[in-house]
Protein backbone atom coordinates (compact mmCIF):
# COMPACT_ATOMS: atom_id res chain seq x y z
CA UNK A 1 0.00 0.00 0.00
CA UNK A 2 1.45 3.54 -0.48
CA UNK A 3 1.15 6.70 1.19
CA UNK A 4 0.60 10.04 -0.32
CA UNK A 5 1.93 12.74 2.07
CA UNK A 6 1.09 16.16 1.80
CA UNK A 7 2.99 19.03 3.02
CA UNK A 8 1.97 22.61 2.82
CA UNK A 9 4.45 26.10 3.55
CA UNK A 10 3.80 29.75 2.68
CA UNK A 11 5.41 32.51 3.08
CA UNK A 12 4.95 36.54 3.05
CA UNK A 13 8.28 37.32 1.05
CA UNK A 14 10.31 40.12 1.59
CA UNK A 15 8.65 42.63 -0.36
CA UNK A 16 4.69 42.25 0.85
CA UNK A 17 3.11 43.50 3.55
CA UNK A 18 0.18 40.96 3.51
CA UNK A 19 -0.24 37.55 2.40
CA UNK A 20 -2.88 37.08 -0.37
CA UNK A 21 -1.76 33.55 -1.03
CA UNK A 22 -4.32 30.45 0.48
CA UNK A 23 -3.38 26.62 0.26
CA UNK A 24 -5.51 23.88 1.14
CA UNK A 25 -4.27 20.47 2.43
CA UNK A 26 -7.09 17.54 3.48
CA UNK A 27 -7.65 13.95 3.23
CA UNK A 28 -8.23 14.09 -0.42
CA UNK A 29 -7.77 17.22 -2.02
CA UNK A 30 -5.26 19.61 -2.18
CA UNK A 31 -4.71 23.62 -3.50
CA UNK A 32 -3.12 26.53 -4.15
CA UNK A 33 -4.51 29.64 -4.87
CA UNK A 34 -2.91 33.09 -5.46
CA UNK A 35 -5.14 36.60 -4.75
CA UNK A 36 -5.06 39.44 -6.30
CA UNK A 37 -6.41 43.10 -6.16
CA UNK A 38 -5.11 44.47 -3.02
CA UNK A 39 -6.83 45.83 0.18
CA UNK A 40 -7.28 42.44 1.64
CA UNK A 41 -9.64 41.24 -1.74
CA UNK A 42 -7.26 38.94 -2.74
CA UNK A 43 -6.95 37.71 0.57
CA UNK A 44 -10.27 37.34 0.55
CA UNK A 45 -10.67 35.84 -3.00
CA UNK A 46 -8.04 33.14 -2.72
CA UNK A 47 -9.45 31.89 0.67
CA UNK A 48 -13.15 31.77 -0.73
CA UNK A 49 -11.93 29.89 -3.59
CA UNK A 50 -10.68 27.12 -1.55
CA UNK A 51 -14.33 25.83 -0.05
CA UNK A 52 -15.85 24.33 -2.92
CA UNK A 53 -12.44 22.37 -3.86
CA UNK A 54 -12.44 21.40 0.26
CA UNK A 55 -16.40 20.62 0.20
CA UNK A 56 -14.87 17.53 -2.28
CA UNK A 57 -12.91 16.39 0.38
CA UNK A 58 -13.39 12.50 1.15
CA UNK A 59 -16.05 12.13 -1.36
CA UNK A 60 -16.13 8.76 -3.32
CA UNK A 61 -16.77 8.36 -7.10
CA UNK A 62 -17.87 5.95 -9.45
CA UNK A 63 -15.22 6.22 -11.79
CA UNK A 64 -12.55 8.56 -12.70
CA UNK A 65 -14.75 11.07 -15.06
CA UNK A 66 -16.79 11.30 -12.42
CA UNK A 67 -14.02 12.80 -10.09
CA UNK A 68 -12.24 14.86 -12.50
CA UNK A 69 -15.99 16.45 -13.53
CA UNK A 70 -16.70 17.28 -10.09
CA UNK A 71 -13.43 18.77 -9.44
CA UNK A 72 -13.91 20.75 -12.56
CA UNK A 73 -17.27 21.97 -11.17
CA UNK A 74 -16.09 22.54 -7.82
CA UNK A 75 -13.41 25.28 -9.90
CA UNK A 76 -16.07 26.74 -11.37
CA UNK A 77 -18.35 26.88 -8.26
CA UNK A 78 -15.33 29.09 -7.11
CA UNK A 79 -15.37 31.44 -9.76
CA UNK A 80 -18.98 31.67 -9.34
CA UNK A 81 -18.32 32.46 -5.67
CA UNK A 82 -15.68 35.01 -6.37
CA UNK A 83 -17.49 36.62 -9.14
CA UNK A 84 -20.56 37.30 -7.08
CA UNK A 85 -18.82 38.76 -3.88
CA UNK A 86 -16.87 41.29 -6.29
CA UNK A 87 -20.33 42.29 -7.75
CA UNK A 88 -22.13 42.78 -4.71
CA UNK A 89 -19.26 44.75 -2.41
CA UNK A 90 -18.22 47.71 -4.23
CA UNK A 91 -14.77 47.23 -2.44
CA UNK A 92 -13.84 44.04 -3.98
CA UNK A 93 -14.30 44.84 -7.78
CA UNK A 94 -11.62 43.77 -9.70
CA UNK A 95 -10.54 41.00 -7.25
CA UNK A 96 -9.35 38.02 -8.37
CA UNK A 97 -7.34 34.49 -7.54
CA UNK A 98 -5.74 32.00 -9.59
CA UNK A 99 -6.56 28.10 -7.93
CA UNK A 100 -4.61 24.80 -8.96
CA UNK A 101 -6.42 22.17 -7.27
CA UNK A 102 -5.57 18.56 -7.38
CA UNK A 103 -7.78 15.28 -5.73
CA UNK A 104 -7.11 11.88 -4.91
CA UNK A 105 -9.15 9.57 -6.29
CA UNK A 106 -7.80 5.82 -5.87
CA UNK A 107 -4.51 5.58 -7.59
CA UNK A 108 -5.53 8.63 -9.72
CA UNK A 109 -4.59 12.13 -8.79
CA UNK A 110 -6.98 14.51 -11.07
CA UNK A 111 -5.91 18.35 -11.52
CA UNK A 112 -7.81 21.30 -12.41
CA UNK A 113 -6.29 24.84 -12.78
CA UNK A 114 -6.75 28.71 -13.74
CA UNK A 115 -3.95 31.53 -13.81
CA UNK A 116 -0.62 31.08 -13.39
CA UNK A 117 -0.06 29.40 -10.62
CA UNK A 118 1.62 25.44 -11.32
CA UNK A 119 1.71 22.03 -10.87
CA UNK A 120 4.59 19.91 -11.61
CA UNK A 121 5.78 15.90 -11.45
CA UNK A 122 8.81 14.58 -10.72
CA UNK A 123 9.12 11.27 -11.83
CA UNK A 124 12.21 8.64 -11.89
CA UNK A 125 14.49 11.89 -12.65
CA UNK A 126 12.25 13.94 -14.69
CA UNK A 127 10.52 16.85 -13.77
CA UNK A 128 7.64 18.13 -15.83
CA UNK A 129 4.98 21.01 -15.56
CA UNK A 130 1.88 19.41 -15.84
CA UNK A 131 0.03 22.86 -16.13
CA UNK A 132 -0.11 25.71 -18.66
CA UNK A 133 0.01 29.36 -17.49
CA UNK A 134 -2.28 31.62 -18.83
CA UNK A 135 -0.45 34.53 -18.89
CA UNK A 136 0.19 36.94 -21.71
CA UNK A 137 3.78 36.13 -22.22
CA UNK A 138 3.17 32.42 -22.51
CA UNK A 139 0.81 33.21 -25.18
CA UNK A 140 4.02 35.32 -26.53
CA UNK A 141 5.87 32.28 -26.23
CA UNK A 142 3.50 29.64 -27.76
CA UNK A 143 3.19 32.19 -30.60
CA UNK A 144 7.06 32.32 -30.59
CA UNK A 145 7.49 36.53 -30.39
CA UNK A 146 9.29 35.45 -27.09
CA UNK A 147 11.78 33.04 -25.43
CA UNK A 148 11.32 31.80 -22.41
CA UNK A 149 14.60 33.48 -21.35
CA UNK A 150 12.82 36.47 -22.20
CA UNK A 151 9.64 35.80 -20.35
CA UNK A 152 11.48 35.66 -16.92
CA UNK A 153 12.18 39.67 -17.29
CA UNK A 154 9.31 40.87 -19.91
CA UNK A 155 7.62 44.04 -17.99
CA UNK A 156 3.85 42.28 -19.13
CA UNK A 157 5.20 39.17 -17.52
CA UNK A 158 2.61 38.98 -13.96
CA UNK A 159 -0.58 39.75 -16.40
CA UNK A 160 -3.06 37.04 -16.70
CA UNK A 161 -5.63 35.91 -18.87
CA UNK A 162 -7.32 34.01 -17.09
CA UNK A 163 -8.40 34.00 -13.06
CA UNK A 164 -11.02 32.86 -11.37
CA UNK A 165 -13.62 35.59 -10.71
CA UNK A 166 -12.89 38.18 -12.70
CA UNK A 167 -15.92 36.84 -15.17
CA UNK A 168 -18.76 35.06 -14.12
CA UNK A 169 -17.52 32.51 -16.70
CA UNK A 170 -14.21 30.86 -16.91
CA UNK A 171 -12.62 28.19 -18.71
CA UNK A 172 -11.22 25.23 -16.92
CA UNK A 173 -7.95 23.26 -17.93
CA UNK A 174 -7.60 19.61 -16.30
CA UNK A 175 -6.04 15.94 -16.46
CA UNK A 176 -5.63 13.06 -14.48
CA UNK A 177 -2.32 11.21 -13.55
CA UNK A 178 -1.68 7.86 -12.46
CA UNK A 179 0.08 8.04 -9.25
CA UNK A 180 3.17 5.81 -9.06
CA UNK A 181 5.80 5.02 -5.99
CA UNK A 182 8.30 7.61 -5.26
CA UNK A 183 6.41 10.66 -7.30
CA UNK A 184 6.53 13.94 -6.59
CA UNK A 185 3.47 16.47 -7.28
CA UNK A 186 4.56 20.23 -6.59
CA UNK A 187 1.70 22.57 -6.35
CA UNK A 188 3.31 26.93 -5.96
CA UNK A 189 2.08 29.88 -6.44
CA UNK A 190 4.37 32.13 -9.08
CA UNK A 191 6.07 33.72 -5.82
CA UNK A 192 8.35 30.50 -6.16
CA UNK A 193 8.53 29.59 -9.71
CA UNK A 194 8.62 33.29 -10.99
CA UNK A 195 12.63 33.87 -9.16
CA UNK A 196 13.34 30.46 -9.06
CA UNK A 197 13.90 28.29 -12.17
CA UNK A 198 12.97 24.80 -12.67
CA UNK A 199 16.62 23.03 -12.02
CA UNK A 200 16.89 23.94 -8.97
CA UNK A 201 13.37 23.51 -7.45
CA UNK A 202 14.07 19.85 -9.16
CA UNK A 203 17.02 19.29 -7.32
CA UNK A 204 15.58 20.41 -3.79
CA UNK A 205 12.79 17.58 -4.34
CA UNK A 206 14.70 14.99 -5.93
CA UNK A 207 17.07 15.68 -2.65
CA UNK A 208 14.93 12.96 -0.69
CA UNK A 209 15.07 15.38 2.50
CA UNK A 210 11.81 15.22 4.44
CA UNK A 211 9.28 17.40 2.28
CA UNK A 212 8.96 20.30 5.03
CA UNK A 213 12.56 20.99 4.51
CA UNK A 214 12.25 21.00 1.18
CA UNK A 215 9.89 23.54 2.03
CA UNK A 216 11.88 25.66 3.96
CA UNK A 217 14.96 25.98 1.85
CA UNK A 218 12.55 26.44 -1.28
CA UNK A 219 11.11 29.40 0.75
CA UNK A 220 14.99 30.39 1.57
CA UNK A 221 16.09 30.68 -1.69
CA UNK A 222 13.28 32.46 -2.90
CA UNK A 223 13.86 35.27 -0.30
CA UNK A 224 17.32 35.40 -0.88
CA UNK A 225 16.48 36.39 -4.53
CA UNK A 226 14.17 39.20 -2.99
CA UNK A 227 11.15 37.81 -2.53
CA UNK A 228 8.65 39.75 -4.63
CA UNK A 229 5.94 38.08 -3.83
CA UNK A 230 3.83 35.92 -1.56
CA UNK A 231 5.17 32.29 -1.55
CA UNK A 232 3.17 29.10 -1.11
CA UNK A 233 3.54 25.58 -2.37
CA UNK A 234 2.26 21.97 -1.46
CA UNK A 235 4.22 19.03 -2.21
CA UNK A 236 2.36 15.49 -2.44
CA UNK A 237 4.90 13.03 -1.95
CA UNK A 238 4.36 8.90 -2.37
CA UNK A 239 6.01 6.75 -0.12
CA UNK A 240 5.90 3.24 1.08
CA UNK A 241 3.14 2.80 4.16
CA UNK A 242 5.10 3.12 7.17
CA UNK A 243 4.96 0.58 10.02
CA UNK A 244 3.61 3.68 12.51
CA UNK A 245 0.59 5.43 12.18
CA UNK A 246 1.48 9.47 10.90
CA UNK A 247 0.71 12.20 13.52
CA UNK A 248 -2.52 14.02 13.09
CA UNK A 249 -1.90 17.33 11.16
CA UNK A 250 -2.47 20.78 12.80
CA UNK A 251 -4.37 23.65 11.71
CA UNK A 252 -2.89 27.04 11.90
CA UNK A 253 -0.04 28.45 13.19
CA UNK A 254 3.20 30.05 11.54
CA UNK A 255 4.61 26.77 10.27
CA UNK A 256 2.98 24.57 8.00
CA UNK A 257 1.98 21.30 9.07
CA UNK A 258 1.90 17.83 7.19
CA UNK A 259 -1.15 15.06 6.54
CA UNK A 260 -0.75 11.91 6.03
CA UNK A 261 -3.09 10.23 2.87
CA UNK A 262 -3.95 6.74 1.77
CA UNK A 263 -3.39 6.55 -2.00
CA UNK A 264 -5.80 3.69 -1.89
CA UNK A 265 -8.24 4.64 0.86
CA UNK A 266 -7.66 8.63 1.02
CA UNK A 267 -7.71 8.51 4.71
CA UNK A 268 -5.89 11.24 6.78
CA UNK A 269 -5.88 14.14 8.08
CA UNK A 270 -5.43 17.78 7.26
CA UNK A 271 -5.41 21.71 7.52
CA UNK A 272 -6.46 25.38 4.92
CA UNK A 273 -3.94 28.07 5.27
CA UNK A 274 -4.51 31.19 3.58
CA UNK A 275 -2.36 34.15 4.28
CA UNK A 276 20.92 13.86 -4.55
CA UNK A 277 20.13 12.03 -7.79
CA UNK A 278 20.84 14.43 -10.97
CA UNK A 279 17.46 15.74 -12.73
CA UNK A 280 16.72 15.62 -15.88
CA UNK A 281 14.05 19.15 -16.74
CA UNK A 282 11.73 17.98 -19.32
CA UNK A 283 9.84 21.03 -20.84
CA UNK A 284 7.16 20.93 -23.07
CA UNK A 285 9.41 21.93 -26.33
CA UNK A 286 10.85 18.30 -25.67
CA UNK A 287 7.72 16.33 -24.98
CA UNK A 288 6.51 14.20 -27.46
CA UNK A 289 2.78 14.62 -26.20
CA UNK A 290 0.97 16.00 -23.20
CA UNK A 291 -3.04 15.37 -23.99
CA UNK A 292 -5.34 16.62 -21.23
CA UNK A 293 -7.61 13.97 -22.06
CA UNK A 294 -4.41 11.70 -20.94
CA UNK A 295 -3.59 9.56 -24.50
CA UNK A 296 -0.78 9.46 -27.16
CA UNK A 297 -1.13 7.86 -30.64
CA UNK A 298 0.97 5.10 -31.49
CA UNK A 299 2.17 5.30 -35.08
CA UNK A 300 3.55 2.49 -37.21
CA UNK A 301 6.78 2.34 -39.34
CA UNK A 302 6.29 2.57 -43.13
CA UNK A 303 8.12 -0.51 -45.30
CA UNK A 304 9.45 -0.35 -48.59
CA UNK A 305 9.13 -3.04 -51.21
CA UNK A 306 12.01 -4.73 -53.36
CA UNK A 307 13.19 -3.46 -56.83
CA UNK A 308 10.31 -3.46 -59.18
CA UNK A 309 10.48 -6.76 -62.01
CA UNK A 310 12.27 -5.64 -65.46
CA UNK A 311 9.96 -5.37 -68.39
CA UNK A 312 10.35 -4.36 -71.82
CA UNK A 313 10.44 -0.44 -72.26
CA UNK A 314 6.43 -0.25 -72.95
CA UNK A 315 5.58 -1.71 -69.69
CA UNK A 316 8.40 0.51 -67.76
CA UNK A 317 6.74 3.46 -69.79
CA UNK A 318 3.01 2.57 -68.46
CA UNK A 319 4.04 2.06 -65.15
CA UNK A 320 5.85 5.88 -65.30
CA UNK A 321 2.94 7.03 -66.28
CA UNK A 322 0.47 5.23 -64.10
CA UNK A 323 2.54 6.25 -61.42
CA UNK A 324 2.53 10.00 -62.56
CA UNK A 325 -1.26 9.84 -62.67
CA UNK A 326 -1.56 8.17 -59.17
CA UNK A 327 0.74 11.56 -57.76
CA UNK A 328 -1.12 13.82 -59.24
CA UNK A 329 -4.24 12.52 -58.32
CA UNK A 330 -2.72 12.00 -54.56
CA UNK A 331 -1.73 15.50 -54.46
CA UNK A 332 -4.89 16.97 -55.44
CA UNK A 333 -6.85 14.88 -52.47
CA UNK A 334 -3.88 15.85 -50.14
CA UNK A 335 -4.36 19.64 -51.21
CA UNK A 336 -7.93 19.34 -50.63
CA UNK A 337 -7.74 17.61 -47.14
CA UNK A 338 -5.03 20.22 -46.06
CA UNK A 339 -7.78 22.82 -47.80
CA UNK A 340 -10.77 21.95 -45.78
CA UNK A 341 -8.98 20.71 -42.43
CA UNK A 342 -7.15 24.51 -42.55
CA UNK A 343 -10.63 26.04 -42.80
CA UNK A 344 -11.89 23.62 -40.17
CA UNK A 345 -8.49 24.44 -37.98
CA UNK A 346 -8.78 28.58 -38.82
CA UNK A 347 -12.45 28.50 -37.60
CA UNK A 348 -11.84 27.21 -34.07
CA UNK A 349 -9.06 29.80 -33.49
CA UNK A 350 -9.80 33.33 -32.20
CA UNK A 351 -7.78 36.41 -30.91
CA UNK A 352 -8.19 39.73 -29.53
CA UNK A 353 -6.89 42.67 -31.50
CA UNK A 354 -7.72 46.02 -32.69
CA UNK A 355 -8.93 47.72 -35.65
CA UNK A 356 -9.00 51.44 -36.54
CA UNK A 357 -8.27 51.55 -32.37
CA UNK A 358 -11.32 50.16 -31.56
CA UNK A 359 -11.00 46.40 -29.80
CA UNK A 360 -12.01 43.17 -32.03
CA UNK A 361 -12.58 39.63 -32.15
CA UNK A 362 -11.31 38.19 -35.14
CA UNK A 363 -11.74 34.36 -36.09
CA UNK A 364 -8.04 33.01 -37.34
CA UNK A 365 -4.94 33.57 -36.96
CA UNK A 366 -2.93 36.97 -37.42
CA UNK A 367 -1.40 35.73 -40.53
CA UNK A 368 -1.15 36.70 -43.98
CA UNK A 369 -0.35 34.75 -46.81
CA UNK A 370 0.49 36.95 -49.90
CA UNK A 371 -2.55 39.26 -50.63
CA UNK A 372 -4.49 36.83 -48.42
CA UNK A 373 -5.44 37.47 -43.97
CA UNK A 374 -6.06 33.97 -42.40
CA UNK A 375 -8.41 36.08 -39.98
CA UNK A 376 -11.52 37.63 -40.13
CA UNK A 377 -13.83 40.11 -37.93
CA UNK A 378 -16.23 38.68 -36.10
CA UNK A 379 -17.19 40.95 -33.25
CA UNK A 380 -16.92 44.58 -32.56
CA UNK A 381 -16.91 45.89 -28.55
CA UNK A 382 -17.03 49.03 -26.84
CA UNK A 383 -13.91 48.75 -26.07
CA UNK A 384 -10.81 51.48 -27.68
CA UNK A 385 -7.09 51.78 -27.22
CA UNK A 386 -7.91 55.21 -25.23
CA UNK A 387 -9.61 53.39 -22.64
CA UNK A 388 -7.09 51.06 -21.60
CA UNK A 389 -3.74 51.89 -19.85
CA UNK A 390 -0.52 52.84 -22.62
CA UNK A 391 1.57 49.81 -21.03
CA UNK A 392 -1.53 47.68 -22.35
CA UNK A 393 -1.76 49.02 -26.23
CA UNK A 394 1.12 46.62 -27.13
CA UNK A 395 -0.61 43.79 -26.47
CA UNK A 396 -3.84 44.44 -27.95
CA UNK A 397 -2.07 45.58 -31.06
CA UNK A 398 0.05 42.36 -31.20
CA UNK A 399 -3.22 40.54 -30.74
CA UNK A 400 -4.18 38.47 -27.54
CA UNK A 401 -5.13 34.41 -28.61
CA UNK A 402 -8.35 33.03 -27.09
CA UNK A 403 -9.23 29.62 -27.25
CA UNK A 404 -12.76 30.64 -28.73
CA UNK A 405 -14.65 33.06 -28.65
CA UNK A 406 -16.16 33.11 -25.04
CA UNK A 407 -12.20 33.06 -24.06
CA UNK A 408 -12.02 36.39 -25.77
CA UNK A 409 -15.11 38.18 -24.51
CA UNK A 410 -13.28 37.44 -21.33
CA UNK A 411 -9.96 38.89 -22.56
CA UNK A 412 -12.43 42.05 -23.24
CA UNK A 413 -14.05 42.60 -20.25
CA UNK A 414 -11.25 41.79 -18.20
CA UNK A 415 -8.79 44.28 -19.51
CA UNK A 416 -7.41 47.18 -17.05
CA UNK A 417 -9.31 50.36 -18.07
CA UNK A 418 -7.42 53.63 -18.10
CA UNK A 419 -10.10 55.60 -15.52
CA UNK A 420 -9.65 52.57 -12.95
CA UNK A 421 -6.22 52.17 -13.24
CA UNK A 422 -5.26 56.61 -13.41
CA UNK A 423 -7.74 56.37 -10.14
CA UNK A 424 -5.47 53.68 -8.24
CA UNK A 425 -2.21 55.96 -9.03
CA UNK A 426 -4.04 58.53 -7.67
CA UNK A 427 -3.09 57.33 -4.68
CA UNK A 428 0.04 55.18 -5.10
CA UNK A 429 1.66 55.36 -8.86
CA UNK A 430 2.46 51.71 -8.10
CA UNK A 431 -1.11 50.34 -8.64
CA UNK A 432 -1.28 51.65 -11.90
CA UNK A 433 -0.70 48.08 -13.78
CA UNK A 434 -3.47 45.52 -12.65
CA UNK A 435 -1.47 42.23 -12.18
CA UNK A 436 -1.80 38.81 -10.66
CA UNK A 437 0.65 40.42 -7.98
CA UNK A 438 -0.42 43.10 -5.32
CA UNK A 439 0.66 46.36 -7.37
CA UNK A 440 1.22 48.14 -4.22
CA UNK A 441 4.10 45.24 -3.32
CA UNK A 442 6.18 45.37 -6.62
CA UNK A 443 10.00 45.69 -5.86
Amino acid sequence: MRRLRATGGTDVGRVRTGNEDSYLIAESVFAVADGMGGHLAGEIASAKALEPVEALDGRVFGDPQDADEALRAAVIEANDVVSQMADDEPAYRGMGTTLTAAMLEGPRLHLAHVGDSRAYLLRNGRFEQLTDDHTLVQHLIDEGQITREEAATHPQRSIITRAIGVSHDVEVDSMTIEIEPDDQVLLCSDGLTGVLDDDHIAQELASGDDTQQVITRLIEAANQRGGPDNITLVILRCEPEPDDPLPAATRGGAAAAEAGHDADSGTGSGERRHGGAPVTIRTREDSVSRDWAGGLGNYGALGRGGPPPKDDADGRSRRWIGRLSATLLALVVLGGLVFVGGRFLLSQQYFVGVDDRQVVIYQGVDVSIGPWDLARLVERTDLTLDDVPAWYQPALEDGIHATDRAMARRIVAGAPRREATDASADDDPAEAEPTDDDPTEQP
